[in-house]
């Protein structure tokens, strides 16, 4: 417990009537000194009774870069308490300042902004107490962490000719069975060219219609980066990785110290960017790179996409920010923000 600004004005008029009392002898200035004493006994008993408050906050749904959250604080405890509230957020996120004057029970709600991928822990908030004259307070630290996933910022990569060929490859059809031959038409795989018989019908070409479906097939994707590259590194393989998974194929994918199974629909997604969300910097065993079908690569000079043994720089393979706005530099960010309530 301590004093307040007005709390230690009062303790000093109360001072300076003591002291004028005793040198002037004037009994009336002794009275507001008393006065000030038992403000500041009453302000102190009634925190005691009042006891900590409870605070709770809204759980902020994971997001992308760029993306603002509601978050909301409730304060609880002993009525008619006046409270200063502090909710300290971590480096890579920010917040509109919200100041409201009130007494418990008091809501607080303020605008969240998502700025760099990441995984958060916002709290616990820092409750200041003060009594109803306002000359004593009280500051404890109240609530659970909250967490907070932030996902990679993702990119159209659907004008990619070397990722639409792999989707192709991966889509393979059950060759049990030939059904018929047909024309070729563009846009057919060449493996499925009938080349003796297209040898017979020249200039033409035929293709083979296999009567087994068409199946989905299994892409895997190996991720290292650097320190300076990890951030647009998860981007890349985030955006890639969805790319294929909305094209209906597995996506597995081996990390820096981590590993996942190859899977797919918006449950394995979610996964997905969870697991990109907090990938750190590092290298994968040279077996599971070499065995990858899609190598991204964060290097000193950038992002690179490999593939079928040749590579090309991520900056030729993405296209706009399909979600969020463009990578935010965490590294050169504040250490703390503070999102504070009266």
């Amino acid at each position: 417990m301590q004093l307040t600004r007005r709390g230690v004005a009062a303790v000093c008029v109360a001072i300076v009537a003591v002291g004028m009392g005793w040198a002037f002898g004037s009994r009336s200035l002794n009275a507001i000194a008393v006065t000030a004493l038992i403000a500041i006994g009453v302000g102190a008993v009634q925190l005691r009774l009042a006891g900590p408050p409870s605070v709770e906050r809204s759980n902020p749904r994971a997001g992308f870069p760029g993306d603002q959250r509601a978050v909301s604080l409730q304060v609880t405890g002993s009525r008619g308490t006046l409270v200063h509230v502090t909710d300290t957020l971590p480096d890579g996120l920010t917040a509109t300042d919200t100041d409201t004057t009130g007494v418990i029970p008091v809501e607080t709600p303020y605008q969240l902004g998502l700025t760099c991928r990441g995984h958060y822990q916002i709290g616990p908030a820092t409750v200041r107490v003060r009594d109803p004259f306002g000359l004593l307070s009280e500051t404890y630290e109240r609530g659970d962490e909250t967490s907070l996933l932030v996902y990679p910022t993702l990119h159209d990569v659907a004008s990619s000719t070397a990722l639409t060929e792999i989707i192709d490859r991966a889509r393979t059809p059950e060759r049990q069975e030939i059904d018929h031959l047909r024309e070729y038409v563009p846009g057919d795989p060449l493996r499925d060219i009938a080349w003796k018989a297209s040898a017979k019908r020249l200039p033409e070409f035929v293709v083979t219609e296999y009567a087994g479906q068409e199946t989905a097939g299994t892409v895997e994707i190996a991720v290292s980066g650097t320190d300076s590259t990890i951030d647009e590194t998860a981007s890349a393989a985030a955006s890639v990785a969805v790319f294929l998974l909305e094209a209906g194929l597995e996506v597995g994918l081996t990390l820096p110290g981590d590993r996942l199974q190859p899977s797919r629909g918006p449950r394995h997604r979610e996964r997905v960017l969870a697991t990109l969300a907090q990938v750190d910097s590092g290298a994968v065993p040279e077996t599971a790179w070499t065995q990858a079908d899609v190598q991204i690569a964060g290097k000193q000079r950038g992002v690179r996409v490999g593939f079928e043994g040749h590579s090309v720089s991520y900056g030729q393979v993405r296209g706009k920010a399909l979600s969020g706005t463009p990578l935010g530099n965490r590294h050169s960010q504040a250490a703390q923000r503070e999102v504070t309530t009266t």
